[in-house]
């Protein structure tokens, strides 16, 4: 099986993401905010040092790769891994902010960046942004909206403001995926990116308790 390029639909990938990083979502709701540090602490010790000695071993880089060749893409046998990215965005995120925006970040990222992916590789006809389309970046805000409006509804946040401030939401998650920064993964920068929106828009709204 050849490995799927970034330009690629890549749908094992996307199922992929959108459950492990759901599930992570998942269990950040149910712990604290220290018993969250503290496992997401030990996955980077497990995970990061990992990846990178497989960049260093062509060996091992290789079974790694065999290994997960149906979710791997061809730019990351060279460089570190999504999950790497993935495990920092997180850990920053769950530090720096309340749980419910850290939770709701991480939330956009599960479902508006394969969104924006998928739609950008199937319709992304007119680019805005580097590789990102306008199509992209319409389905990231539509889905974000979307992520933003049920996560208000069923945590009774806002919900006298949902509809502007769902709306907002979605901008924050479109926003948020269509920025790159050279050699740093969009598992880390959108949530990061996302939380910073989404604090001044509980700030600015009400949001807090």
């Amino acid at each position: 099986m050849e490995l799927k390029l970034r330009s690629d639909l890549h749908v094992a990938r996307k199922l992929w993401h959108i459950l492990g990083v759901g599930c992570i979502a998942f269990l950040i709701e149910r712990l604290s905010k220290m018993d969250s540090l503290f496992y997401l602490s030990i996955a980077a010790i497990l995970v990061i040092p990992f990846d990178i000695l497989r960049l260093k071993r062509s060996d091992l880089n290789h079974r790694i790769v065999q290994f997960f060749r149906t979710i791997i893409r061809i730019e990351e046998v060279a460089t570190l891994s999504g999950t790497s990215f993935l495990i920092v965005g997180t850990f920053v995120v769950v530090l720096l902010f309340p749980k419910n925006i850290a939770i709701l970040s991480i939330l956009l990222l599960a479902f508006g960046d394969p969104a924006s992916s998928i739609f950008g590789v199937l319709y992304g006809r007119d680019k805005i942004w580097g590789r990102k389309s306008l199509q992209g970046t319409l389905a990231c805000f539509v889905v974000c909206a979307c992520v933003c409006a049920v996560y208000f509804l069923t945590h009774n946040v806002m919900v006298e403001r949902i509809v502007l401030v769902s709306i907002l939401g979605g901008v924050i998650g479109s926003l948020s995926e269509l920025v790159q920064i050279k050699k740093f993964d969009d598992n880390m920068t959108f949530p990061i990116f996302a939380a910073f929106g989404l604090w001044f828009l509980f700030t600015l709204f009400g949001g807090f308790p």
